[in-house]
């Protein structure tokens, strides 16, 4: 009896942890409202920024280390995350690959009105000398709400049609990716009805709409953005789009809500592609 409890204790010594004992893996995959607030871009792990919020909350609901990785850049829209995850092996396989829950926080700058064309834009970086891009980009920058204003916003920087491709492929990727037993949502985009934009955004509550459907669609829970973020469009930073703390506080605390029913099993996960049993 005693030889056959030092070798089961052995055992167990010996024996792997339990995922419930491993670091929790969280990705975000977003734009600048995931490292910017009503001040500026700041630092990763800043505490008052939405994804470091939730990592907080579900660490300590869940009693469980979280090990939290940002993917964001300016500006990012559903078409460079969809190229990052079909093409970035880092990304793909160190990243996402090994993800316990991923939360989509894009769409935002794909809903957001266009004055002047996406296509011109990408080119004024390219122009040479400095001084003739720096003119160019003041012209396009004093002429783009008179511009929205003209069209009346109606006209998104991705188009309608583009985006739900776009944006299907890229959710699609991710539950290959994490072989479908990830926990996923998505964050639902935010509002551009600043005075860049002419003060005009009359497409996003139908883009917010067609997006959250797509995201229940391919098993991913949905979380509505604007909702949170409309109480303080007033304290909003100055170009009118990033969010001061205590809406970072509410983002991050709603997609901790989302997430932690899967994260527990009450839910299921994403699933793998095809799968429409997941929702």
């Amino acid at each position: 009896m005693t030889g056959g409890t030092g070798d089961a204790r052995a055992g167990e010594a010996g024996d792997p942890p339990s995922p419930a004992q491993m670091p929790l893996r969280l990705v975000v995959l977003g734009d600048s409202t995931a490292f910017t607030d009503a001040r500026g871009p700041q630092l990763p792990g800043h505490p008052g920024l939405y994804p470091t919020v939730l990592a907080a909350e579900l660490a300590g609901v869940l009693d469980r280390e979280v090990d939290l990785q940002v993917v964001a850049q300016p500006g990012q829209t559903v078409r460079d995350a969809a190229r990052a995850v079909t093409k970035e092996q880092h990304l793909q396989f160190k990243v996402l690959a090994r993800a316990d829950a991923v939360v989509v926080g894009l769409g935002s700058f794909d809903h957001a009105p266009a004055g002047i064309p996406p296509s011109i834009e990408a080119v004024v970086p390219y122009l040479r000398p400095s001084a003739r891009r720096r003119r160019v980009r003041g012209m396009l920058r004093a002429a783009y709400p008179h511009l929205v204003r003209c069209t009346g916003g109606r006209f998104a920087r991705t188009p309608p049609s583009e985006f739900d491709r776009r944006f299907s492929l890229l959710l699609t990727q991710i539950r290959g990716l994490t072989q479908g037993r990830a926990a996923g949502v998505v964050l639902g985009p935010t509002s551009h009805a600043s005075a860049y934009y002419g003060h005009r955004h009359p497409g996003h509550p139908a883009a917010e709409r067609r997006q959250l459907a797509l995201a229940r669609e391919h098993g991913f829970a949905a979380v509505a953005c604007w909702p949170l973020v409309r109480p303080a469009v007033h304290r909003l930073n100055v170009d009118g789009i990033h969010w001061p703390a205590d809406v970072h506080a509410r983002v991050g605390h709603a997609l901790a809500t989302a997430l932690l029913p899967q994260l527990t099993g009450q839910s299921p996960p994403i699933g793998l592609p095809g799968d429409t049993s997941a929702r």
